[in-house]
């Protein structure tokens, strides 16, 4: 039976062990929306209207949402990344029939249950949104969730709950709310909806704005307050964490989180990304990346390369803002360090330099697997270091270390000082010439903001093809990742605190 109960006042402040597995499963898997995962997510549905956050409660630590129904081409999209697809399955998709063939995926899997059918008992009702929302009880309490399901006819759903979660309905409740029906653990149900009715999340002026800097909430959107979040404690979700917290030392008072974050899961026919916006967030004080990144000066068939901008300010800023909480472990770490032939924090800002990068040459592979298991020297690997920095203080650090001269190839080019084991390597870096990753196609649709980004990771794919592919069994995954391009990761800290981070899996040039 529908649990309906009339309104009380008072935020969600509701304690005690509640089902939390049972409302996510009962609340959405009951309706079969979990049962196909993201792909299945991505692709059931078809009306609009107005968005969960519309019907959750305005407080909430925590948000997440799928978009169930996107445009044609990002259904295809994902069938492509996710499983492959054949021009009968394209088809079927492109013309409108795409529900039917994701049930008759979740069907495959057998994860239906026997009595329940998606055109008689799931399609006349379901619409194409839900969100869950997390939201805090008080301190030490276990917070309550909340589940808003879309529906297009509102007591079709309702018959449908009814019938299904009967045996559930002492410790989960819903209601039908416009045009979401609204789950919550049966001992919070009430406080949800009082809380809800005095506003939701989408009054909430910096989830607003922050979803809107975001842009497009793509196929999967989360947002989350720092600050509310951090009164969770783990153990509150789950007990079993509490002798976890204690051990890591978390159970006493630890430094204020502050502000916000949001991430979203877009697709596009040539990418899958994961993008992301903190604000408001105190710490570390990033400086902003100025001039051009080494990363863009290597040759545009380099297969991996992670980089760092302005990494000799961070270690400070981040040594000068940790040293007012954790002076004494930092201090401890310095005369360790000294101990051992090194000067914290200044001999890590050496490595780091102004900009720093690690590279890998498309031949990495075939280098590695020739090197000799009885030749005790240093092989040649296509694979440097390269920094603008104090030159002198690293070659002086690596003299020291014994990997100096005869060791490793070194360049010393105007303070940008570039090492590796293989000396064509060392000085194609060093020369350039050619094309670079600046210049690649494939490089700047991967790496987002590669020019202002603190930080990147970049991978071609197309040099590992050959060792991995071959071992891959299942024909539909082999597809897809015969159509995977590059993987590119970059973070940007703006001069206000706020920041980004991007990151691209993309599909190969064709």
């Amino acid at each position: 039976m529908t649990t309906v109960t009339e309104t009380s006042e008072g935020d969600v402040t509701e304690g005690g062990k509640r089902s939390r597995g049972l409302l996510i499963a009962g609340g959405v898997g009951a309706v079969v929306l979990v049962g196909g995962g993201i792909a299945g997510a991505v692709m059931l549905g078809s009306n609009g209207g107005d968005r969960p956050d519309s019907v959750l409660p305005e407080n909430a630590a925590a948000y997440v949402q799928i978009d169930m129904d996107p445009s044609v081409g990002t259904k295809i999209a994902a069938v492509r990344f996710f499983q492959g697809l054949d021009p009968e399955v394209e088809e079927r998709l492109s013309e409108g029939d795409w529900r039917e063939w994701v049930w008759e995926q979740i069907e495959a899997e057998g994860d239906v249950p026997s009595n329940v059918t998606f055109a008689e008992d799931i399609e006349p009702w379901l619409g194409d949104r839900a969100g869950m929302a997390m939201l805090p009880s008080g301190e030490g309490e276990e917070p309550a969730v909340a589940v808003a399901l879309q529906v297009k006819d509102g007591d079709a759903a309702l018959a449908f709950l009814d019938e299904q979660m009967a045996s559930s309905a002492d410790e989960v409740g819903y209601y039908l709310e416009g045009d979401y029906v609204v789950f919550s653990q049966a001992e919070t149900l009430d406080a949800v909806r009082s809380a809800a009715e005095s506003g939701t999340l989408a009054d909430n002026d910096s989830y607003t704005s922050d979803m809107s800097d975001l842009g497009d909430a793509g196929i999967v959107a989360m947002w989350a307050d720092l600050a509310q979040a951090d009164d969770i404690s783990a153990s509150s979700l789950n007990p079993s964490l509490a002798m976890a917290e204690e051990e890591l030392g978390l159970e006493g008072e630890q430094p204020e989180v502050t502000g916000r974050m949001a991430a979203t899961l877009r697709l596009t026919p040539d990418a899958i990304e994961m993008h992301g916006i903190s604000r408001g967030v105190e710490g570390v004080a990033v400086p902003a990346t100025d001039g051009t990144p080494l990363i863009t000066e290597l040759p545009a068939d380099t297969a991996v390369a992670l980089s760092v901008e302005n990494g000799a300010e961070m270690v400070q800023a981040a040594w000068d803002h940790y040293s007012e909480t954790y002076g004494e472990e930092l201090q401890q770490a310095a005369d360790e360090a000294e101990a051992a032939g090194f000067v914290l924090p200044d001999d890590l800002k050496a490595v780091l330099g102004d900009s720093m990068v690690l590279s890998a040459g498309p031949g990495i592979v075939d280098a590695a697997m020739n090197i000799s298991g009885t030749d005790p020297s240093v092989p040649a690997l296509p694979v440097a270091y390269r920094a603008t920095t104090d030159t002198a203080r690293v070659q002086e650090l690596l003299n020291s270390n014994g990997m100096g001269a005869g060791v490793l190839v070194s360049r010393d080019d105007e303070g940008t000082l570039t090492l590796g084991s293989d000396q064509a390597y060392v000085d194609a870096l060093a020369e350039g010439g050619g094309d670079t990753l600046g210049d690649s196609s494939l490089f700047t649709s991967t790496v987002a903001d590669a020019d202002e980004a603190q930080m990147v990771l970049y991978v071609d794919v197309a040099p590992f093809e050959q060792y991995y592919l071959p071992q891959v069994t299942d024909e539909n995954a082999r597809t897809s990742l015969e159509k995977l391009g590059a993987i590119g990761i970059s973070s940007v800290v703006e001069d206000s605190g706020d920041g980004r981070f991007t990151m691209r899996v993309v599909a190969d040039e064709e």
